[in-house]
């Protein structure tokens, strides 16, 4: 056989002695998955990622993105210095300045401001990744401000609301039982293309196990081709098509009489409410045929264990989000499939913890009454204190709040993320101080006093469970590039600069705070360290149903009935989970085509996508989706170019038509920048019990360009 060269080699990234390659396995960082993936590396740089197929949760994929992540790390765009601003805010011009002068800066801004005008004047904030998001508490309490917010504000903390009320968990998405559900309902999401690699097997696992799939999604998708049932409301009347189920399953006797005797409360008041929702009436609201609406019921109902796969954003993103997914989770209280095997959270397996992870321990911030907006949003405030609601942003930095804003911290911001941006970059603009820390030079940074290079995953150390019971120590995969230095780091050099410590007891440095997170698994960071990979010494039991039962909601019970949006007395804080239907708020008439933005395709995730050539060249400009019916009313063709109108904007794009889209919907995916299509989407156009944006849910029309 001929002999295979160096170069061959070389070109085929194979590892060994003759080609210096050698391989490492770490985590990669980009979504919520906490995929494993091996990095191919010479020379010091990662050339190539595969996904790791031998340890524990592993299963050899890698999704678009994580095989782009060496553009993320080597891209030209990372900030890899400390550096101050030398020109006008916006303008994007800094120079290099050591790590002393940078924290020693945003130190003695952040004690001045509390000396002079009180600590809350200064607010953090933190985008994704949040996986220091204890720690950040603990900073934010000791310094002293109750202004304090991450971009869960608009992503899945409506979510998390909804549970709290229903089922007393501070918990944002319920995982559903892949294993042992007979039916699964896949509301909202499309595994197969977010969060592919996990989401995704664990789907197709249920589906090669024989279970029944409903798929409740306005647009044909890959997930959709393995439903039994596909029912597509239109956007933003989820809790309508929930409560018609609702009323299917009470009307047919098919609800489980006992459980919701023994474990639920306000049960009569919710029966008389849903009977108002005919399937008839429902059909009308939701475009979805009655008798698919009936069938589906029927399925969670008498065909279970069910568990639901719930998405927050296509069901939150609403001006009735909240009480959209409760309306939806309540079906599992209904049926009692709350806490049972195979059903909506229920048992799984005896597990370890890691102290202080982002899933585990929850710290409220102290003193959430001194908040900027404490009363706007009054069920927030009672469910959610361990974070302020950012939505308002541009009117805290504008000084439009109880009092103005004059020193803002953040930590991986995009304001591109809310709606109307331009206004937010009006309160960057005014602000006294602002200070980011980031891994790229983005719009936001451009606006900042002070830059700070932050780490990517593979440039940190972390210790992760892989699984119920296994502990994993992940290595620096590369070399830290220019002076990055991870989040933790950051936030330990501030504490120390401001006097006070983190961590109880105190840790100084991130290997001591590795430590400490390690501490309830019985195992030490060194001998993790030696082995790489140990099972946890110390596990928690498994939980029983009896255990998940225990609910900490004001009655103790699963409430059908919310107490705690009950004691609210504001508008839209039923108890109830009610249906608002959004189309009596907008000016459905003149803008006749409803929009739903943020939709995601497999390569895109947030904002850090949009600088990866492999990902971001798919496409040449932003597009709008719309179903041939409707094109055909605009007489437009896919590639023409249109201008995207609705009451606060308008858009160039480019037309795409779609017959998996639903007929008057349109859609847009993600926007940044020049495209950034938040500019669109009214301020005020939000929910009044979380306040997320109604994103899936605007009005709109379509212009010809040229017409």
């Amino acid at each position: 056989m001929e002999k295979i060269t160096r170069e061959e080699l070389l070109k085929a990234k194979i590892p060994g002695e003759e080609t210096g390659i050698q391989v490492k396995t770490g985590f990669c960082g980009f979504c919520g998955g906490d995929c494993l993936l091996d990095f191919y590396i010479k020379d010091g740089k990662i050339i190539k990622t595969e996904g790791n197929c031998t340890l524990p949760g592993a299963n050899g994929r890698v999704c678009v993105k994580g095989a782009a992540i060496k553009q993320a790390l080597y891209n030209p765009d990372r900030i890899l210095y400390p550096m101050k601003r030398v020109g006008k805010r916006g303008e994007g011009k800094f120079e290099r300045i050591s790590w002393e002068e940078a924290l020693d800066t945003i130190a003695e801004k952040m004690q001045s401001v509390k000396e002079a005008y009180g600590p809350e004047q200064t607010m953090v904030y933190v985008g994704h990744p949040k996986w220091f998001r204890p720690q950040i508490t603990e900073f934010v309490n000791k310094y002293g401000t109750p202004n304090y917010g991450t971009e869960s504000s608009t992503c899945a903390y409506a979510l998390m609301m909804a549970n709290q009320c229903n089922f007393g968990q501070n918990i944002m998405l319920i995982p559903p039982d892949f294993g042992r559900c007979r039916t699964l309902v896949v509301w909202g999401v499309n595994p197969l293309y977010s969060n592919s690699v996990k989401g995704g097997a664990g789907f197709l696992h249920a589906v090669d196990r024989g279970a029944k799939v409903i798929v409740v999604d306005p647009k044909c998708t890959p997930t959709t081709e393995y439903a039994q049932l596909h029912l597509r409301p239109i956007p933003g009347t989820d809790g309508a098509l929930a409560l018609g189920m609702a009323r299917v399953i009470i009307t047919e006797n098919l609800h489980d009489c006992e459980y919701i005797e023994k474990y639920t409360y306000g049960y009569e008041e919710y029966r008389d409410y849903v009977m108002d929702f005919t399937p008839e009436k429902v059909e009308e609201i939701t475009g979805v045929p009655k008798n698919d609406m009936i069938r589906a019921a029927r399925m969670i109902a008498a065909e279970g264990p069910t568990s639901i796969m719930l998405s927050a954003s296509p069901v939150v993103h609403n001006i009735n989000g909240v009480q959209n997914g409760r309306a939806i989770g309540l079906l599992m209280a209904l049926t009692g499939n709350f806490g049972i095997p195979g059903g909506f959270a229920g048992p799984g397996p005896a597990r370890a913890m890691l102290k202080d992870s982002f899933m585990g321990t929850k710290k409220d911030r102290e003193h959430p009454e001194k908040g900027v907006n404490y009363g706007e949003f009054p069920a927030w405030d009672k469910l959610t204190s361990g974070e302020l609601q950012v939505e308002h942003i541009a009117d805290f930095l504008l000084g439009n709040g109880r009092y103005p804003i004059r020193n803002l911290i953040s930590f991986g911001m995009n304001h591109h993320m809310w709606p109307r941006p331009d206004r937010i970059e009006e309160g960057m603009k005014q602000v006294e101080f602002f200070s980011c820390a980031d891994l790229y030079m983005n719009d936001t940074c451009k606006y900042a006093d002070i830059l700070l290079p932050v780490a990517v995953t593979q440039e940190r150390e972390q210790v992760e469970l892989l699984g119920p019971q296994m502990v994993y120590y992940q290595p620096k995969v590369v070399k830290n590039q220019g002076e990055t230095k991870n989040d933790m780091e950051i936030l330990l050099e501030l504490a120390k600069r401001l006097g006070f410590t983190l961590g109880n007891p105190a840790y100084h440095t991130y290997e001591e705070y590795l430590a400490d997170r390690l501490s309830p698994t019985g195992l030490t960071l060194d001998e993790l360290k030696e082995h790489g990979m140990m099972p946890a010494k110390h596990i928690m039991p498994a939980r029983t149903t009896e255990d998940i039962m225990k609910v900490h909601t004001p009655t103790g019970k699963i409430e059908f009935v919310s107490t705690i949006l009950n004691a609210c007395k504001k508008e839209w804080h039923e108890g109830v989970p009610a249906y608002h239907d959004f189309r009596e708020t907008l000016p459905m008439k003149e803008y006749s085509l409803i929009l739903s933005t943020g939709s995601r395709k497999p390569q895109l995730f947030h904002s850090r996508t949009y600088r990866l050539p492999w990902l971001v060249n798919l496409e040449d400009c932003p597009i709008v989706e719309l179903h041939p019916e409707d094109a055909e009313n605009y007489s437009v063709k896919t590639g023409e170019m249109v201008t995207l109108e609705t009451p606060v904007g308008q858009m160039d794009m480019e037309a795409v038509v779609n017959s998996s889209c639903l007929q008057g919907a349109v859609n847009v995916y993600h926007g940044a920048g020049n495209y950034d299509i938040n500019l669109l989407i009214d301020d005020q156009y939000i929910d009044p019990i979380s306040g997320f944006p109604g994103f899936k849910s605007y009005c709109c029309r379509i212009v010809k360009k040229g017409a």
